[in-house]
C-alpha cells in the first residue's frame, strides 16, 4: 500500500462520523459544489474593521482563481470562489460560514482569515465533515490539534516557528538586548509570544515589559510609551498591520530608537511605506518572510506571472501590498491541491491533497522553499529566511531557517 493510499485510508477512519453529517448539506450532486463546469469554494475575510488591510488576500485570490479560469480551469472545471466580510469578528463569521455550507453548497471553506475567526468555525465545520482549508492565520492549533479536527488544515508558518527565529536571532546577535514586546491579548498574540520564549531560551529573561491591546482597539500609543519608558532597547512587534503601523509611528515621535522586529503578518512593503508616511523611521526593522518578492527581482519568470495576472485581473491593487503575493500563494497551493484531488474530486480526496504534499513548488514563494506535509504536519510552510528594511524594500539576508517536523 503507497504512502498516499495509507493517509486516504487514515483520513477516512477519521472522518466517517464526519462523513454522515455532510450528507445533510449535500446540494444536488453527489459532492456539494462539484458540478461538470464548476467548483464552488468560499471563505471569510475582514474586508471592513480592525484587519481591513488584509482586504487585498481575497481580491487576489479571486484574480488568481480568473487566471486559472482563463486558462482551461482545474480538470475542466471553472472555480467559483465566494467571499464575506466577516470585519474579523467571529459573531459573523459563524453565520457567514454557515451560510455558505448550507445556502452556497461550497465544496470547501478556503482561505478564511483570523485566528478568532477560524476557532468560532471550526468545531462546525469538521462536525459536517466540510474541508476547512489553507487558513490564513498561522497560530498553532492548526497543526497540534489535527486528530481532533482533520478538516482543518494551515497555509503559513506557524506564528511559534516565526518568532522562534526572531528569539534566537536576538539572543545571539543582540547580547545587551533589553525586550518590550507589543503582543494582540488573545491566542493570536499569544502564540507569538510563546515562540519568542522558546526562541529566547536562557535569555528569556531579557524580557523587561510586556504590553497588551485588545484587538478591536487601533491606538497604541499607551502602550508604546510605556514599553521606552521600561529601559527596552529591542522592540518586538506582535500586532495586526493597524497596530504595527501606530506603534512605528509613535516610536519615532517619542525619540525612541529601539531594535524593532516586525511580525510578518504586518510587514507587508505597503504597511511600512504607510508607516514612513505617517512620520516613521523604519530603517534596519526586521522581519521574516517566506514570499517571493517581485520589487526586488522584477525581470524573475516569477515577478513577470504575478504582474501579468495583476495587471489584467486585479487592476488598481498596489504594486507594493505583500498581501497580493500571499493571495497568490495561496491560491496556486489550492489550484494544485484540486487538480491532485482527481477528475472526480470528493471532499476526502481534497484533505488527502493537501495532506501529503511532496515539495511543491510554488512560484510565489522564497526561492528555495518548497511545501511539504504529512498526516501529521499540516502547515505546508515551515521555512522562512530574515528580511531588514532598507531604502525603501526588504532585503533577505542570513540563511532559510526550517523549523524540525
Amino acid at each position: 500500500m503507497t504512502r498516499r493510499m495509507i493517509g486516504a485510508l487514515v483520513l477516512a477512519v477519521l472522518v466517517t462520523g464526519a462523513a454522515v453529517a455532510t450528507a445533510a448539506f449535500a446540494s444536488s450532486s453527489a459532492t456539494p459544489g462539484v458540478s461538470k463546469k464548476t467548483i464552488t469554494i468560499g471563505g471569510t475575510f475582514p474586508l471592513t474593521g480592525p484587519a481591513a488591510l488584509y482586504a487585498a488576500i481575497p481580491k487576489a485570490e479571486f484574480a488568481y482563481f480568473s487566471y486559472v479560469n482563463a486558462h482551461g480551469g482545474v480538470n475542466g472545471r471553472q472555480i467559483v470562489f465566494k467571499y464575506d466580510d466577516d470585519g474579523y469578528n467571529p459573531a459573523n463569521t459563524v453565520p457567514q460560514t454557515k451560510k455558505l455550507v448550507e445556502q452556497d453548497h461550497v465544496f470547501a471553506v478556503y482561505g478564511s482569515l483570523g485566528t478568532a475567526p477560524t476557532l468560532a468555525t471550526r468545531d462546525y465545520l469538521n462536525k459536517a465533515g466540510v474541508p476547512q482549508v489553507l487558513v490564513a492565520t498561522g497560530d498553532s492549533y492548526w497543526g497540534a490539534q489535527y486528530k481532533q479536527y482533520p478538516w482543518t488544515i494551515g497555509f503559513q508558518p506557524d506564528y511559534p516557528g516565526e518568532s522562534r527565529v526572531y528569539g534566537q536571532f536576538i539572543a545571539s546577535k543582540i547580547p545587551q538586548a533589553k525586550i518590550g514586546v507589543l503582543m494582540q491579548d488573545d491566542a493570536y498574540g499569544q502564540n507569538y509570544y510563546n515562540g519568542l520564549l522558546q526562541g529566547l531560551g536562557d535569555s528569556k529573561s531579557k524580557i523587561v515589559d510586556v504590553e497588551k491591546y485588545d484587538s478591536t482597539a487601533t491606538d497604541v500609543s499607551q502602550q508604546i510609551v510605556k514599553l521606552k519608558a521600561s529601559g527596552a532597547n529591542v522592540l518586538v512587534l506582535f500586532s495586526l498591520p493597524t497596530q504595527t503601523i501606530g506603534a512605528l509611528v509613535v516610536t519615532t515621535k517619542i525619540g525612541w530608537k529601539p531594535t524593532t522586529f516586525v511580525n510578518n503578518v504586518s510587514g507587508s512593503s505597503l504597511f511600512m511605506y504607510l508607516a514612513q508616511q505617517a512620520g516613521a523611521k523604519i530603517d534596519g526593522d526586521i522581519t521574516a518572510t517566506y514570499l517571493f518578492d517581485y520589487t526586488n527581482n522584477p525581470n524573475a519568470p516569477s515577478a513577470k506571472l504575478y504582474k501579468s495576472i495583476v495587471d489584467k485581473y486585479d487592476p488598481g491593487a498596489n504594486p507594493l501590498d505583500s498581501d497580493i503575493e500571499y493571495g497568490f500563494a495561496s491560491a496556486w497551493t489550492m489550484v494544485q491541491a484540486l487538480k491532485e484531488a482527481g477528475a472526480n474530486p470528493t471532499r476526502a480526496s481534497l484533505m488527502n491533497a493537501l495532506t501529503h504534499m511532496s515539495g511543491w513548488k510554488n512560484p510565489f514563494l522564497y526561492p528555495g522553499v518548497t511545501m511539504t506535509t504529512t498526516g501529521t504536519e499540516r502547515f505546508p510552510i515551515d521555512q522562512q529566511i530574515l528580511e531588514q528594511y532598507r531604502s525603501g524594500a526588504w532585503h533577505p539576508f542570513g540563511h532559510i531557517f526550517s523549523k524540525a517536523r
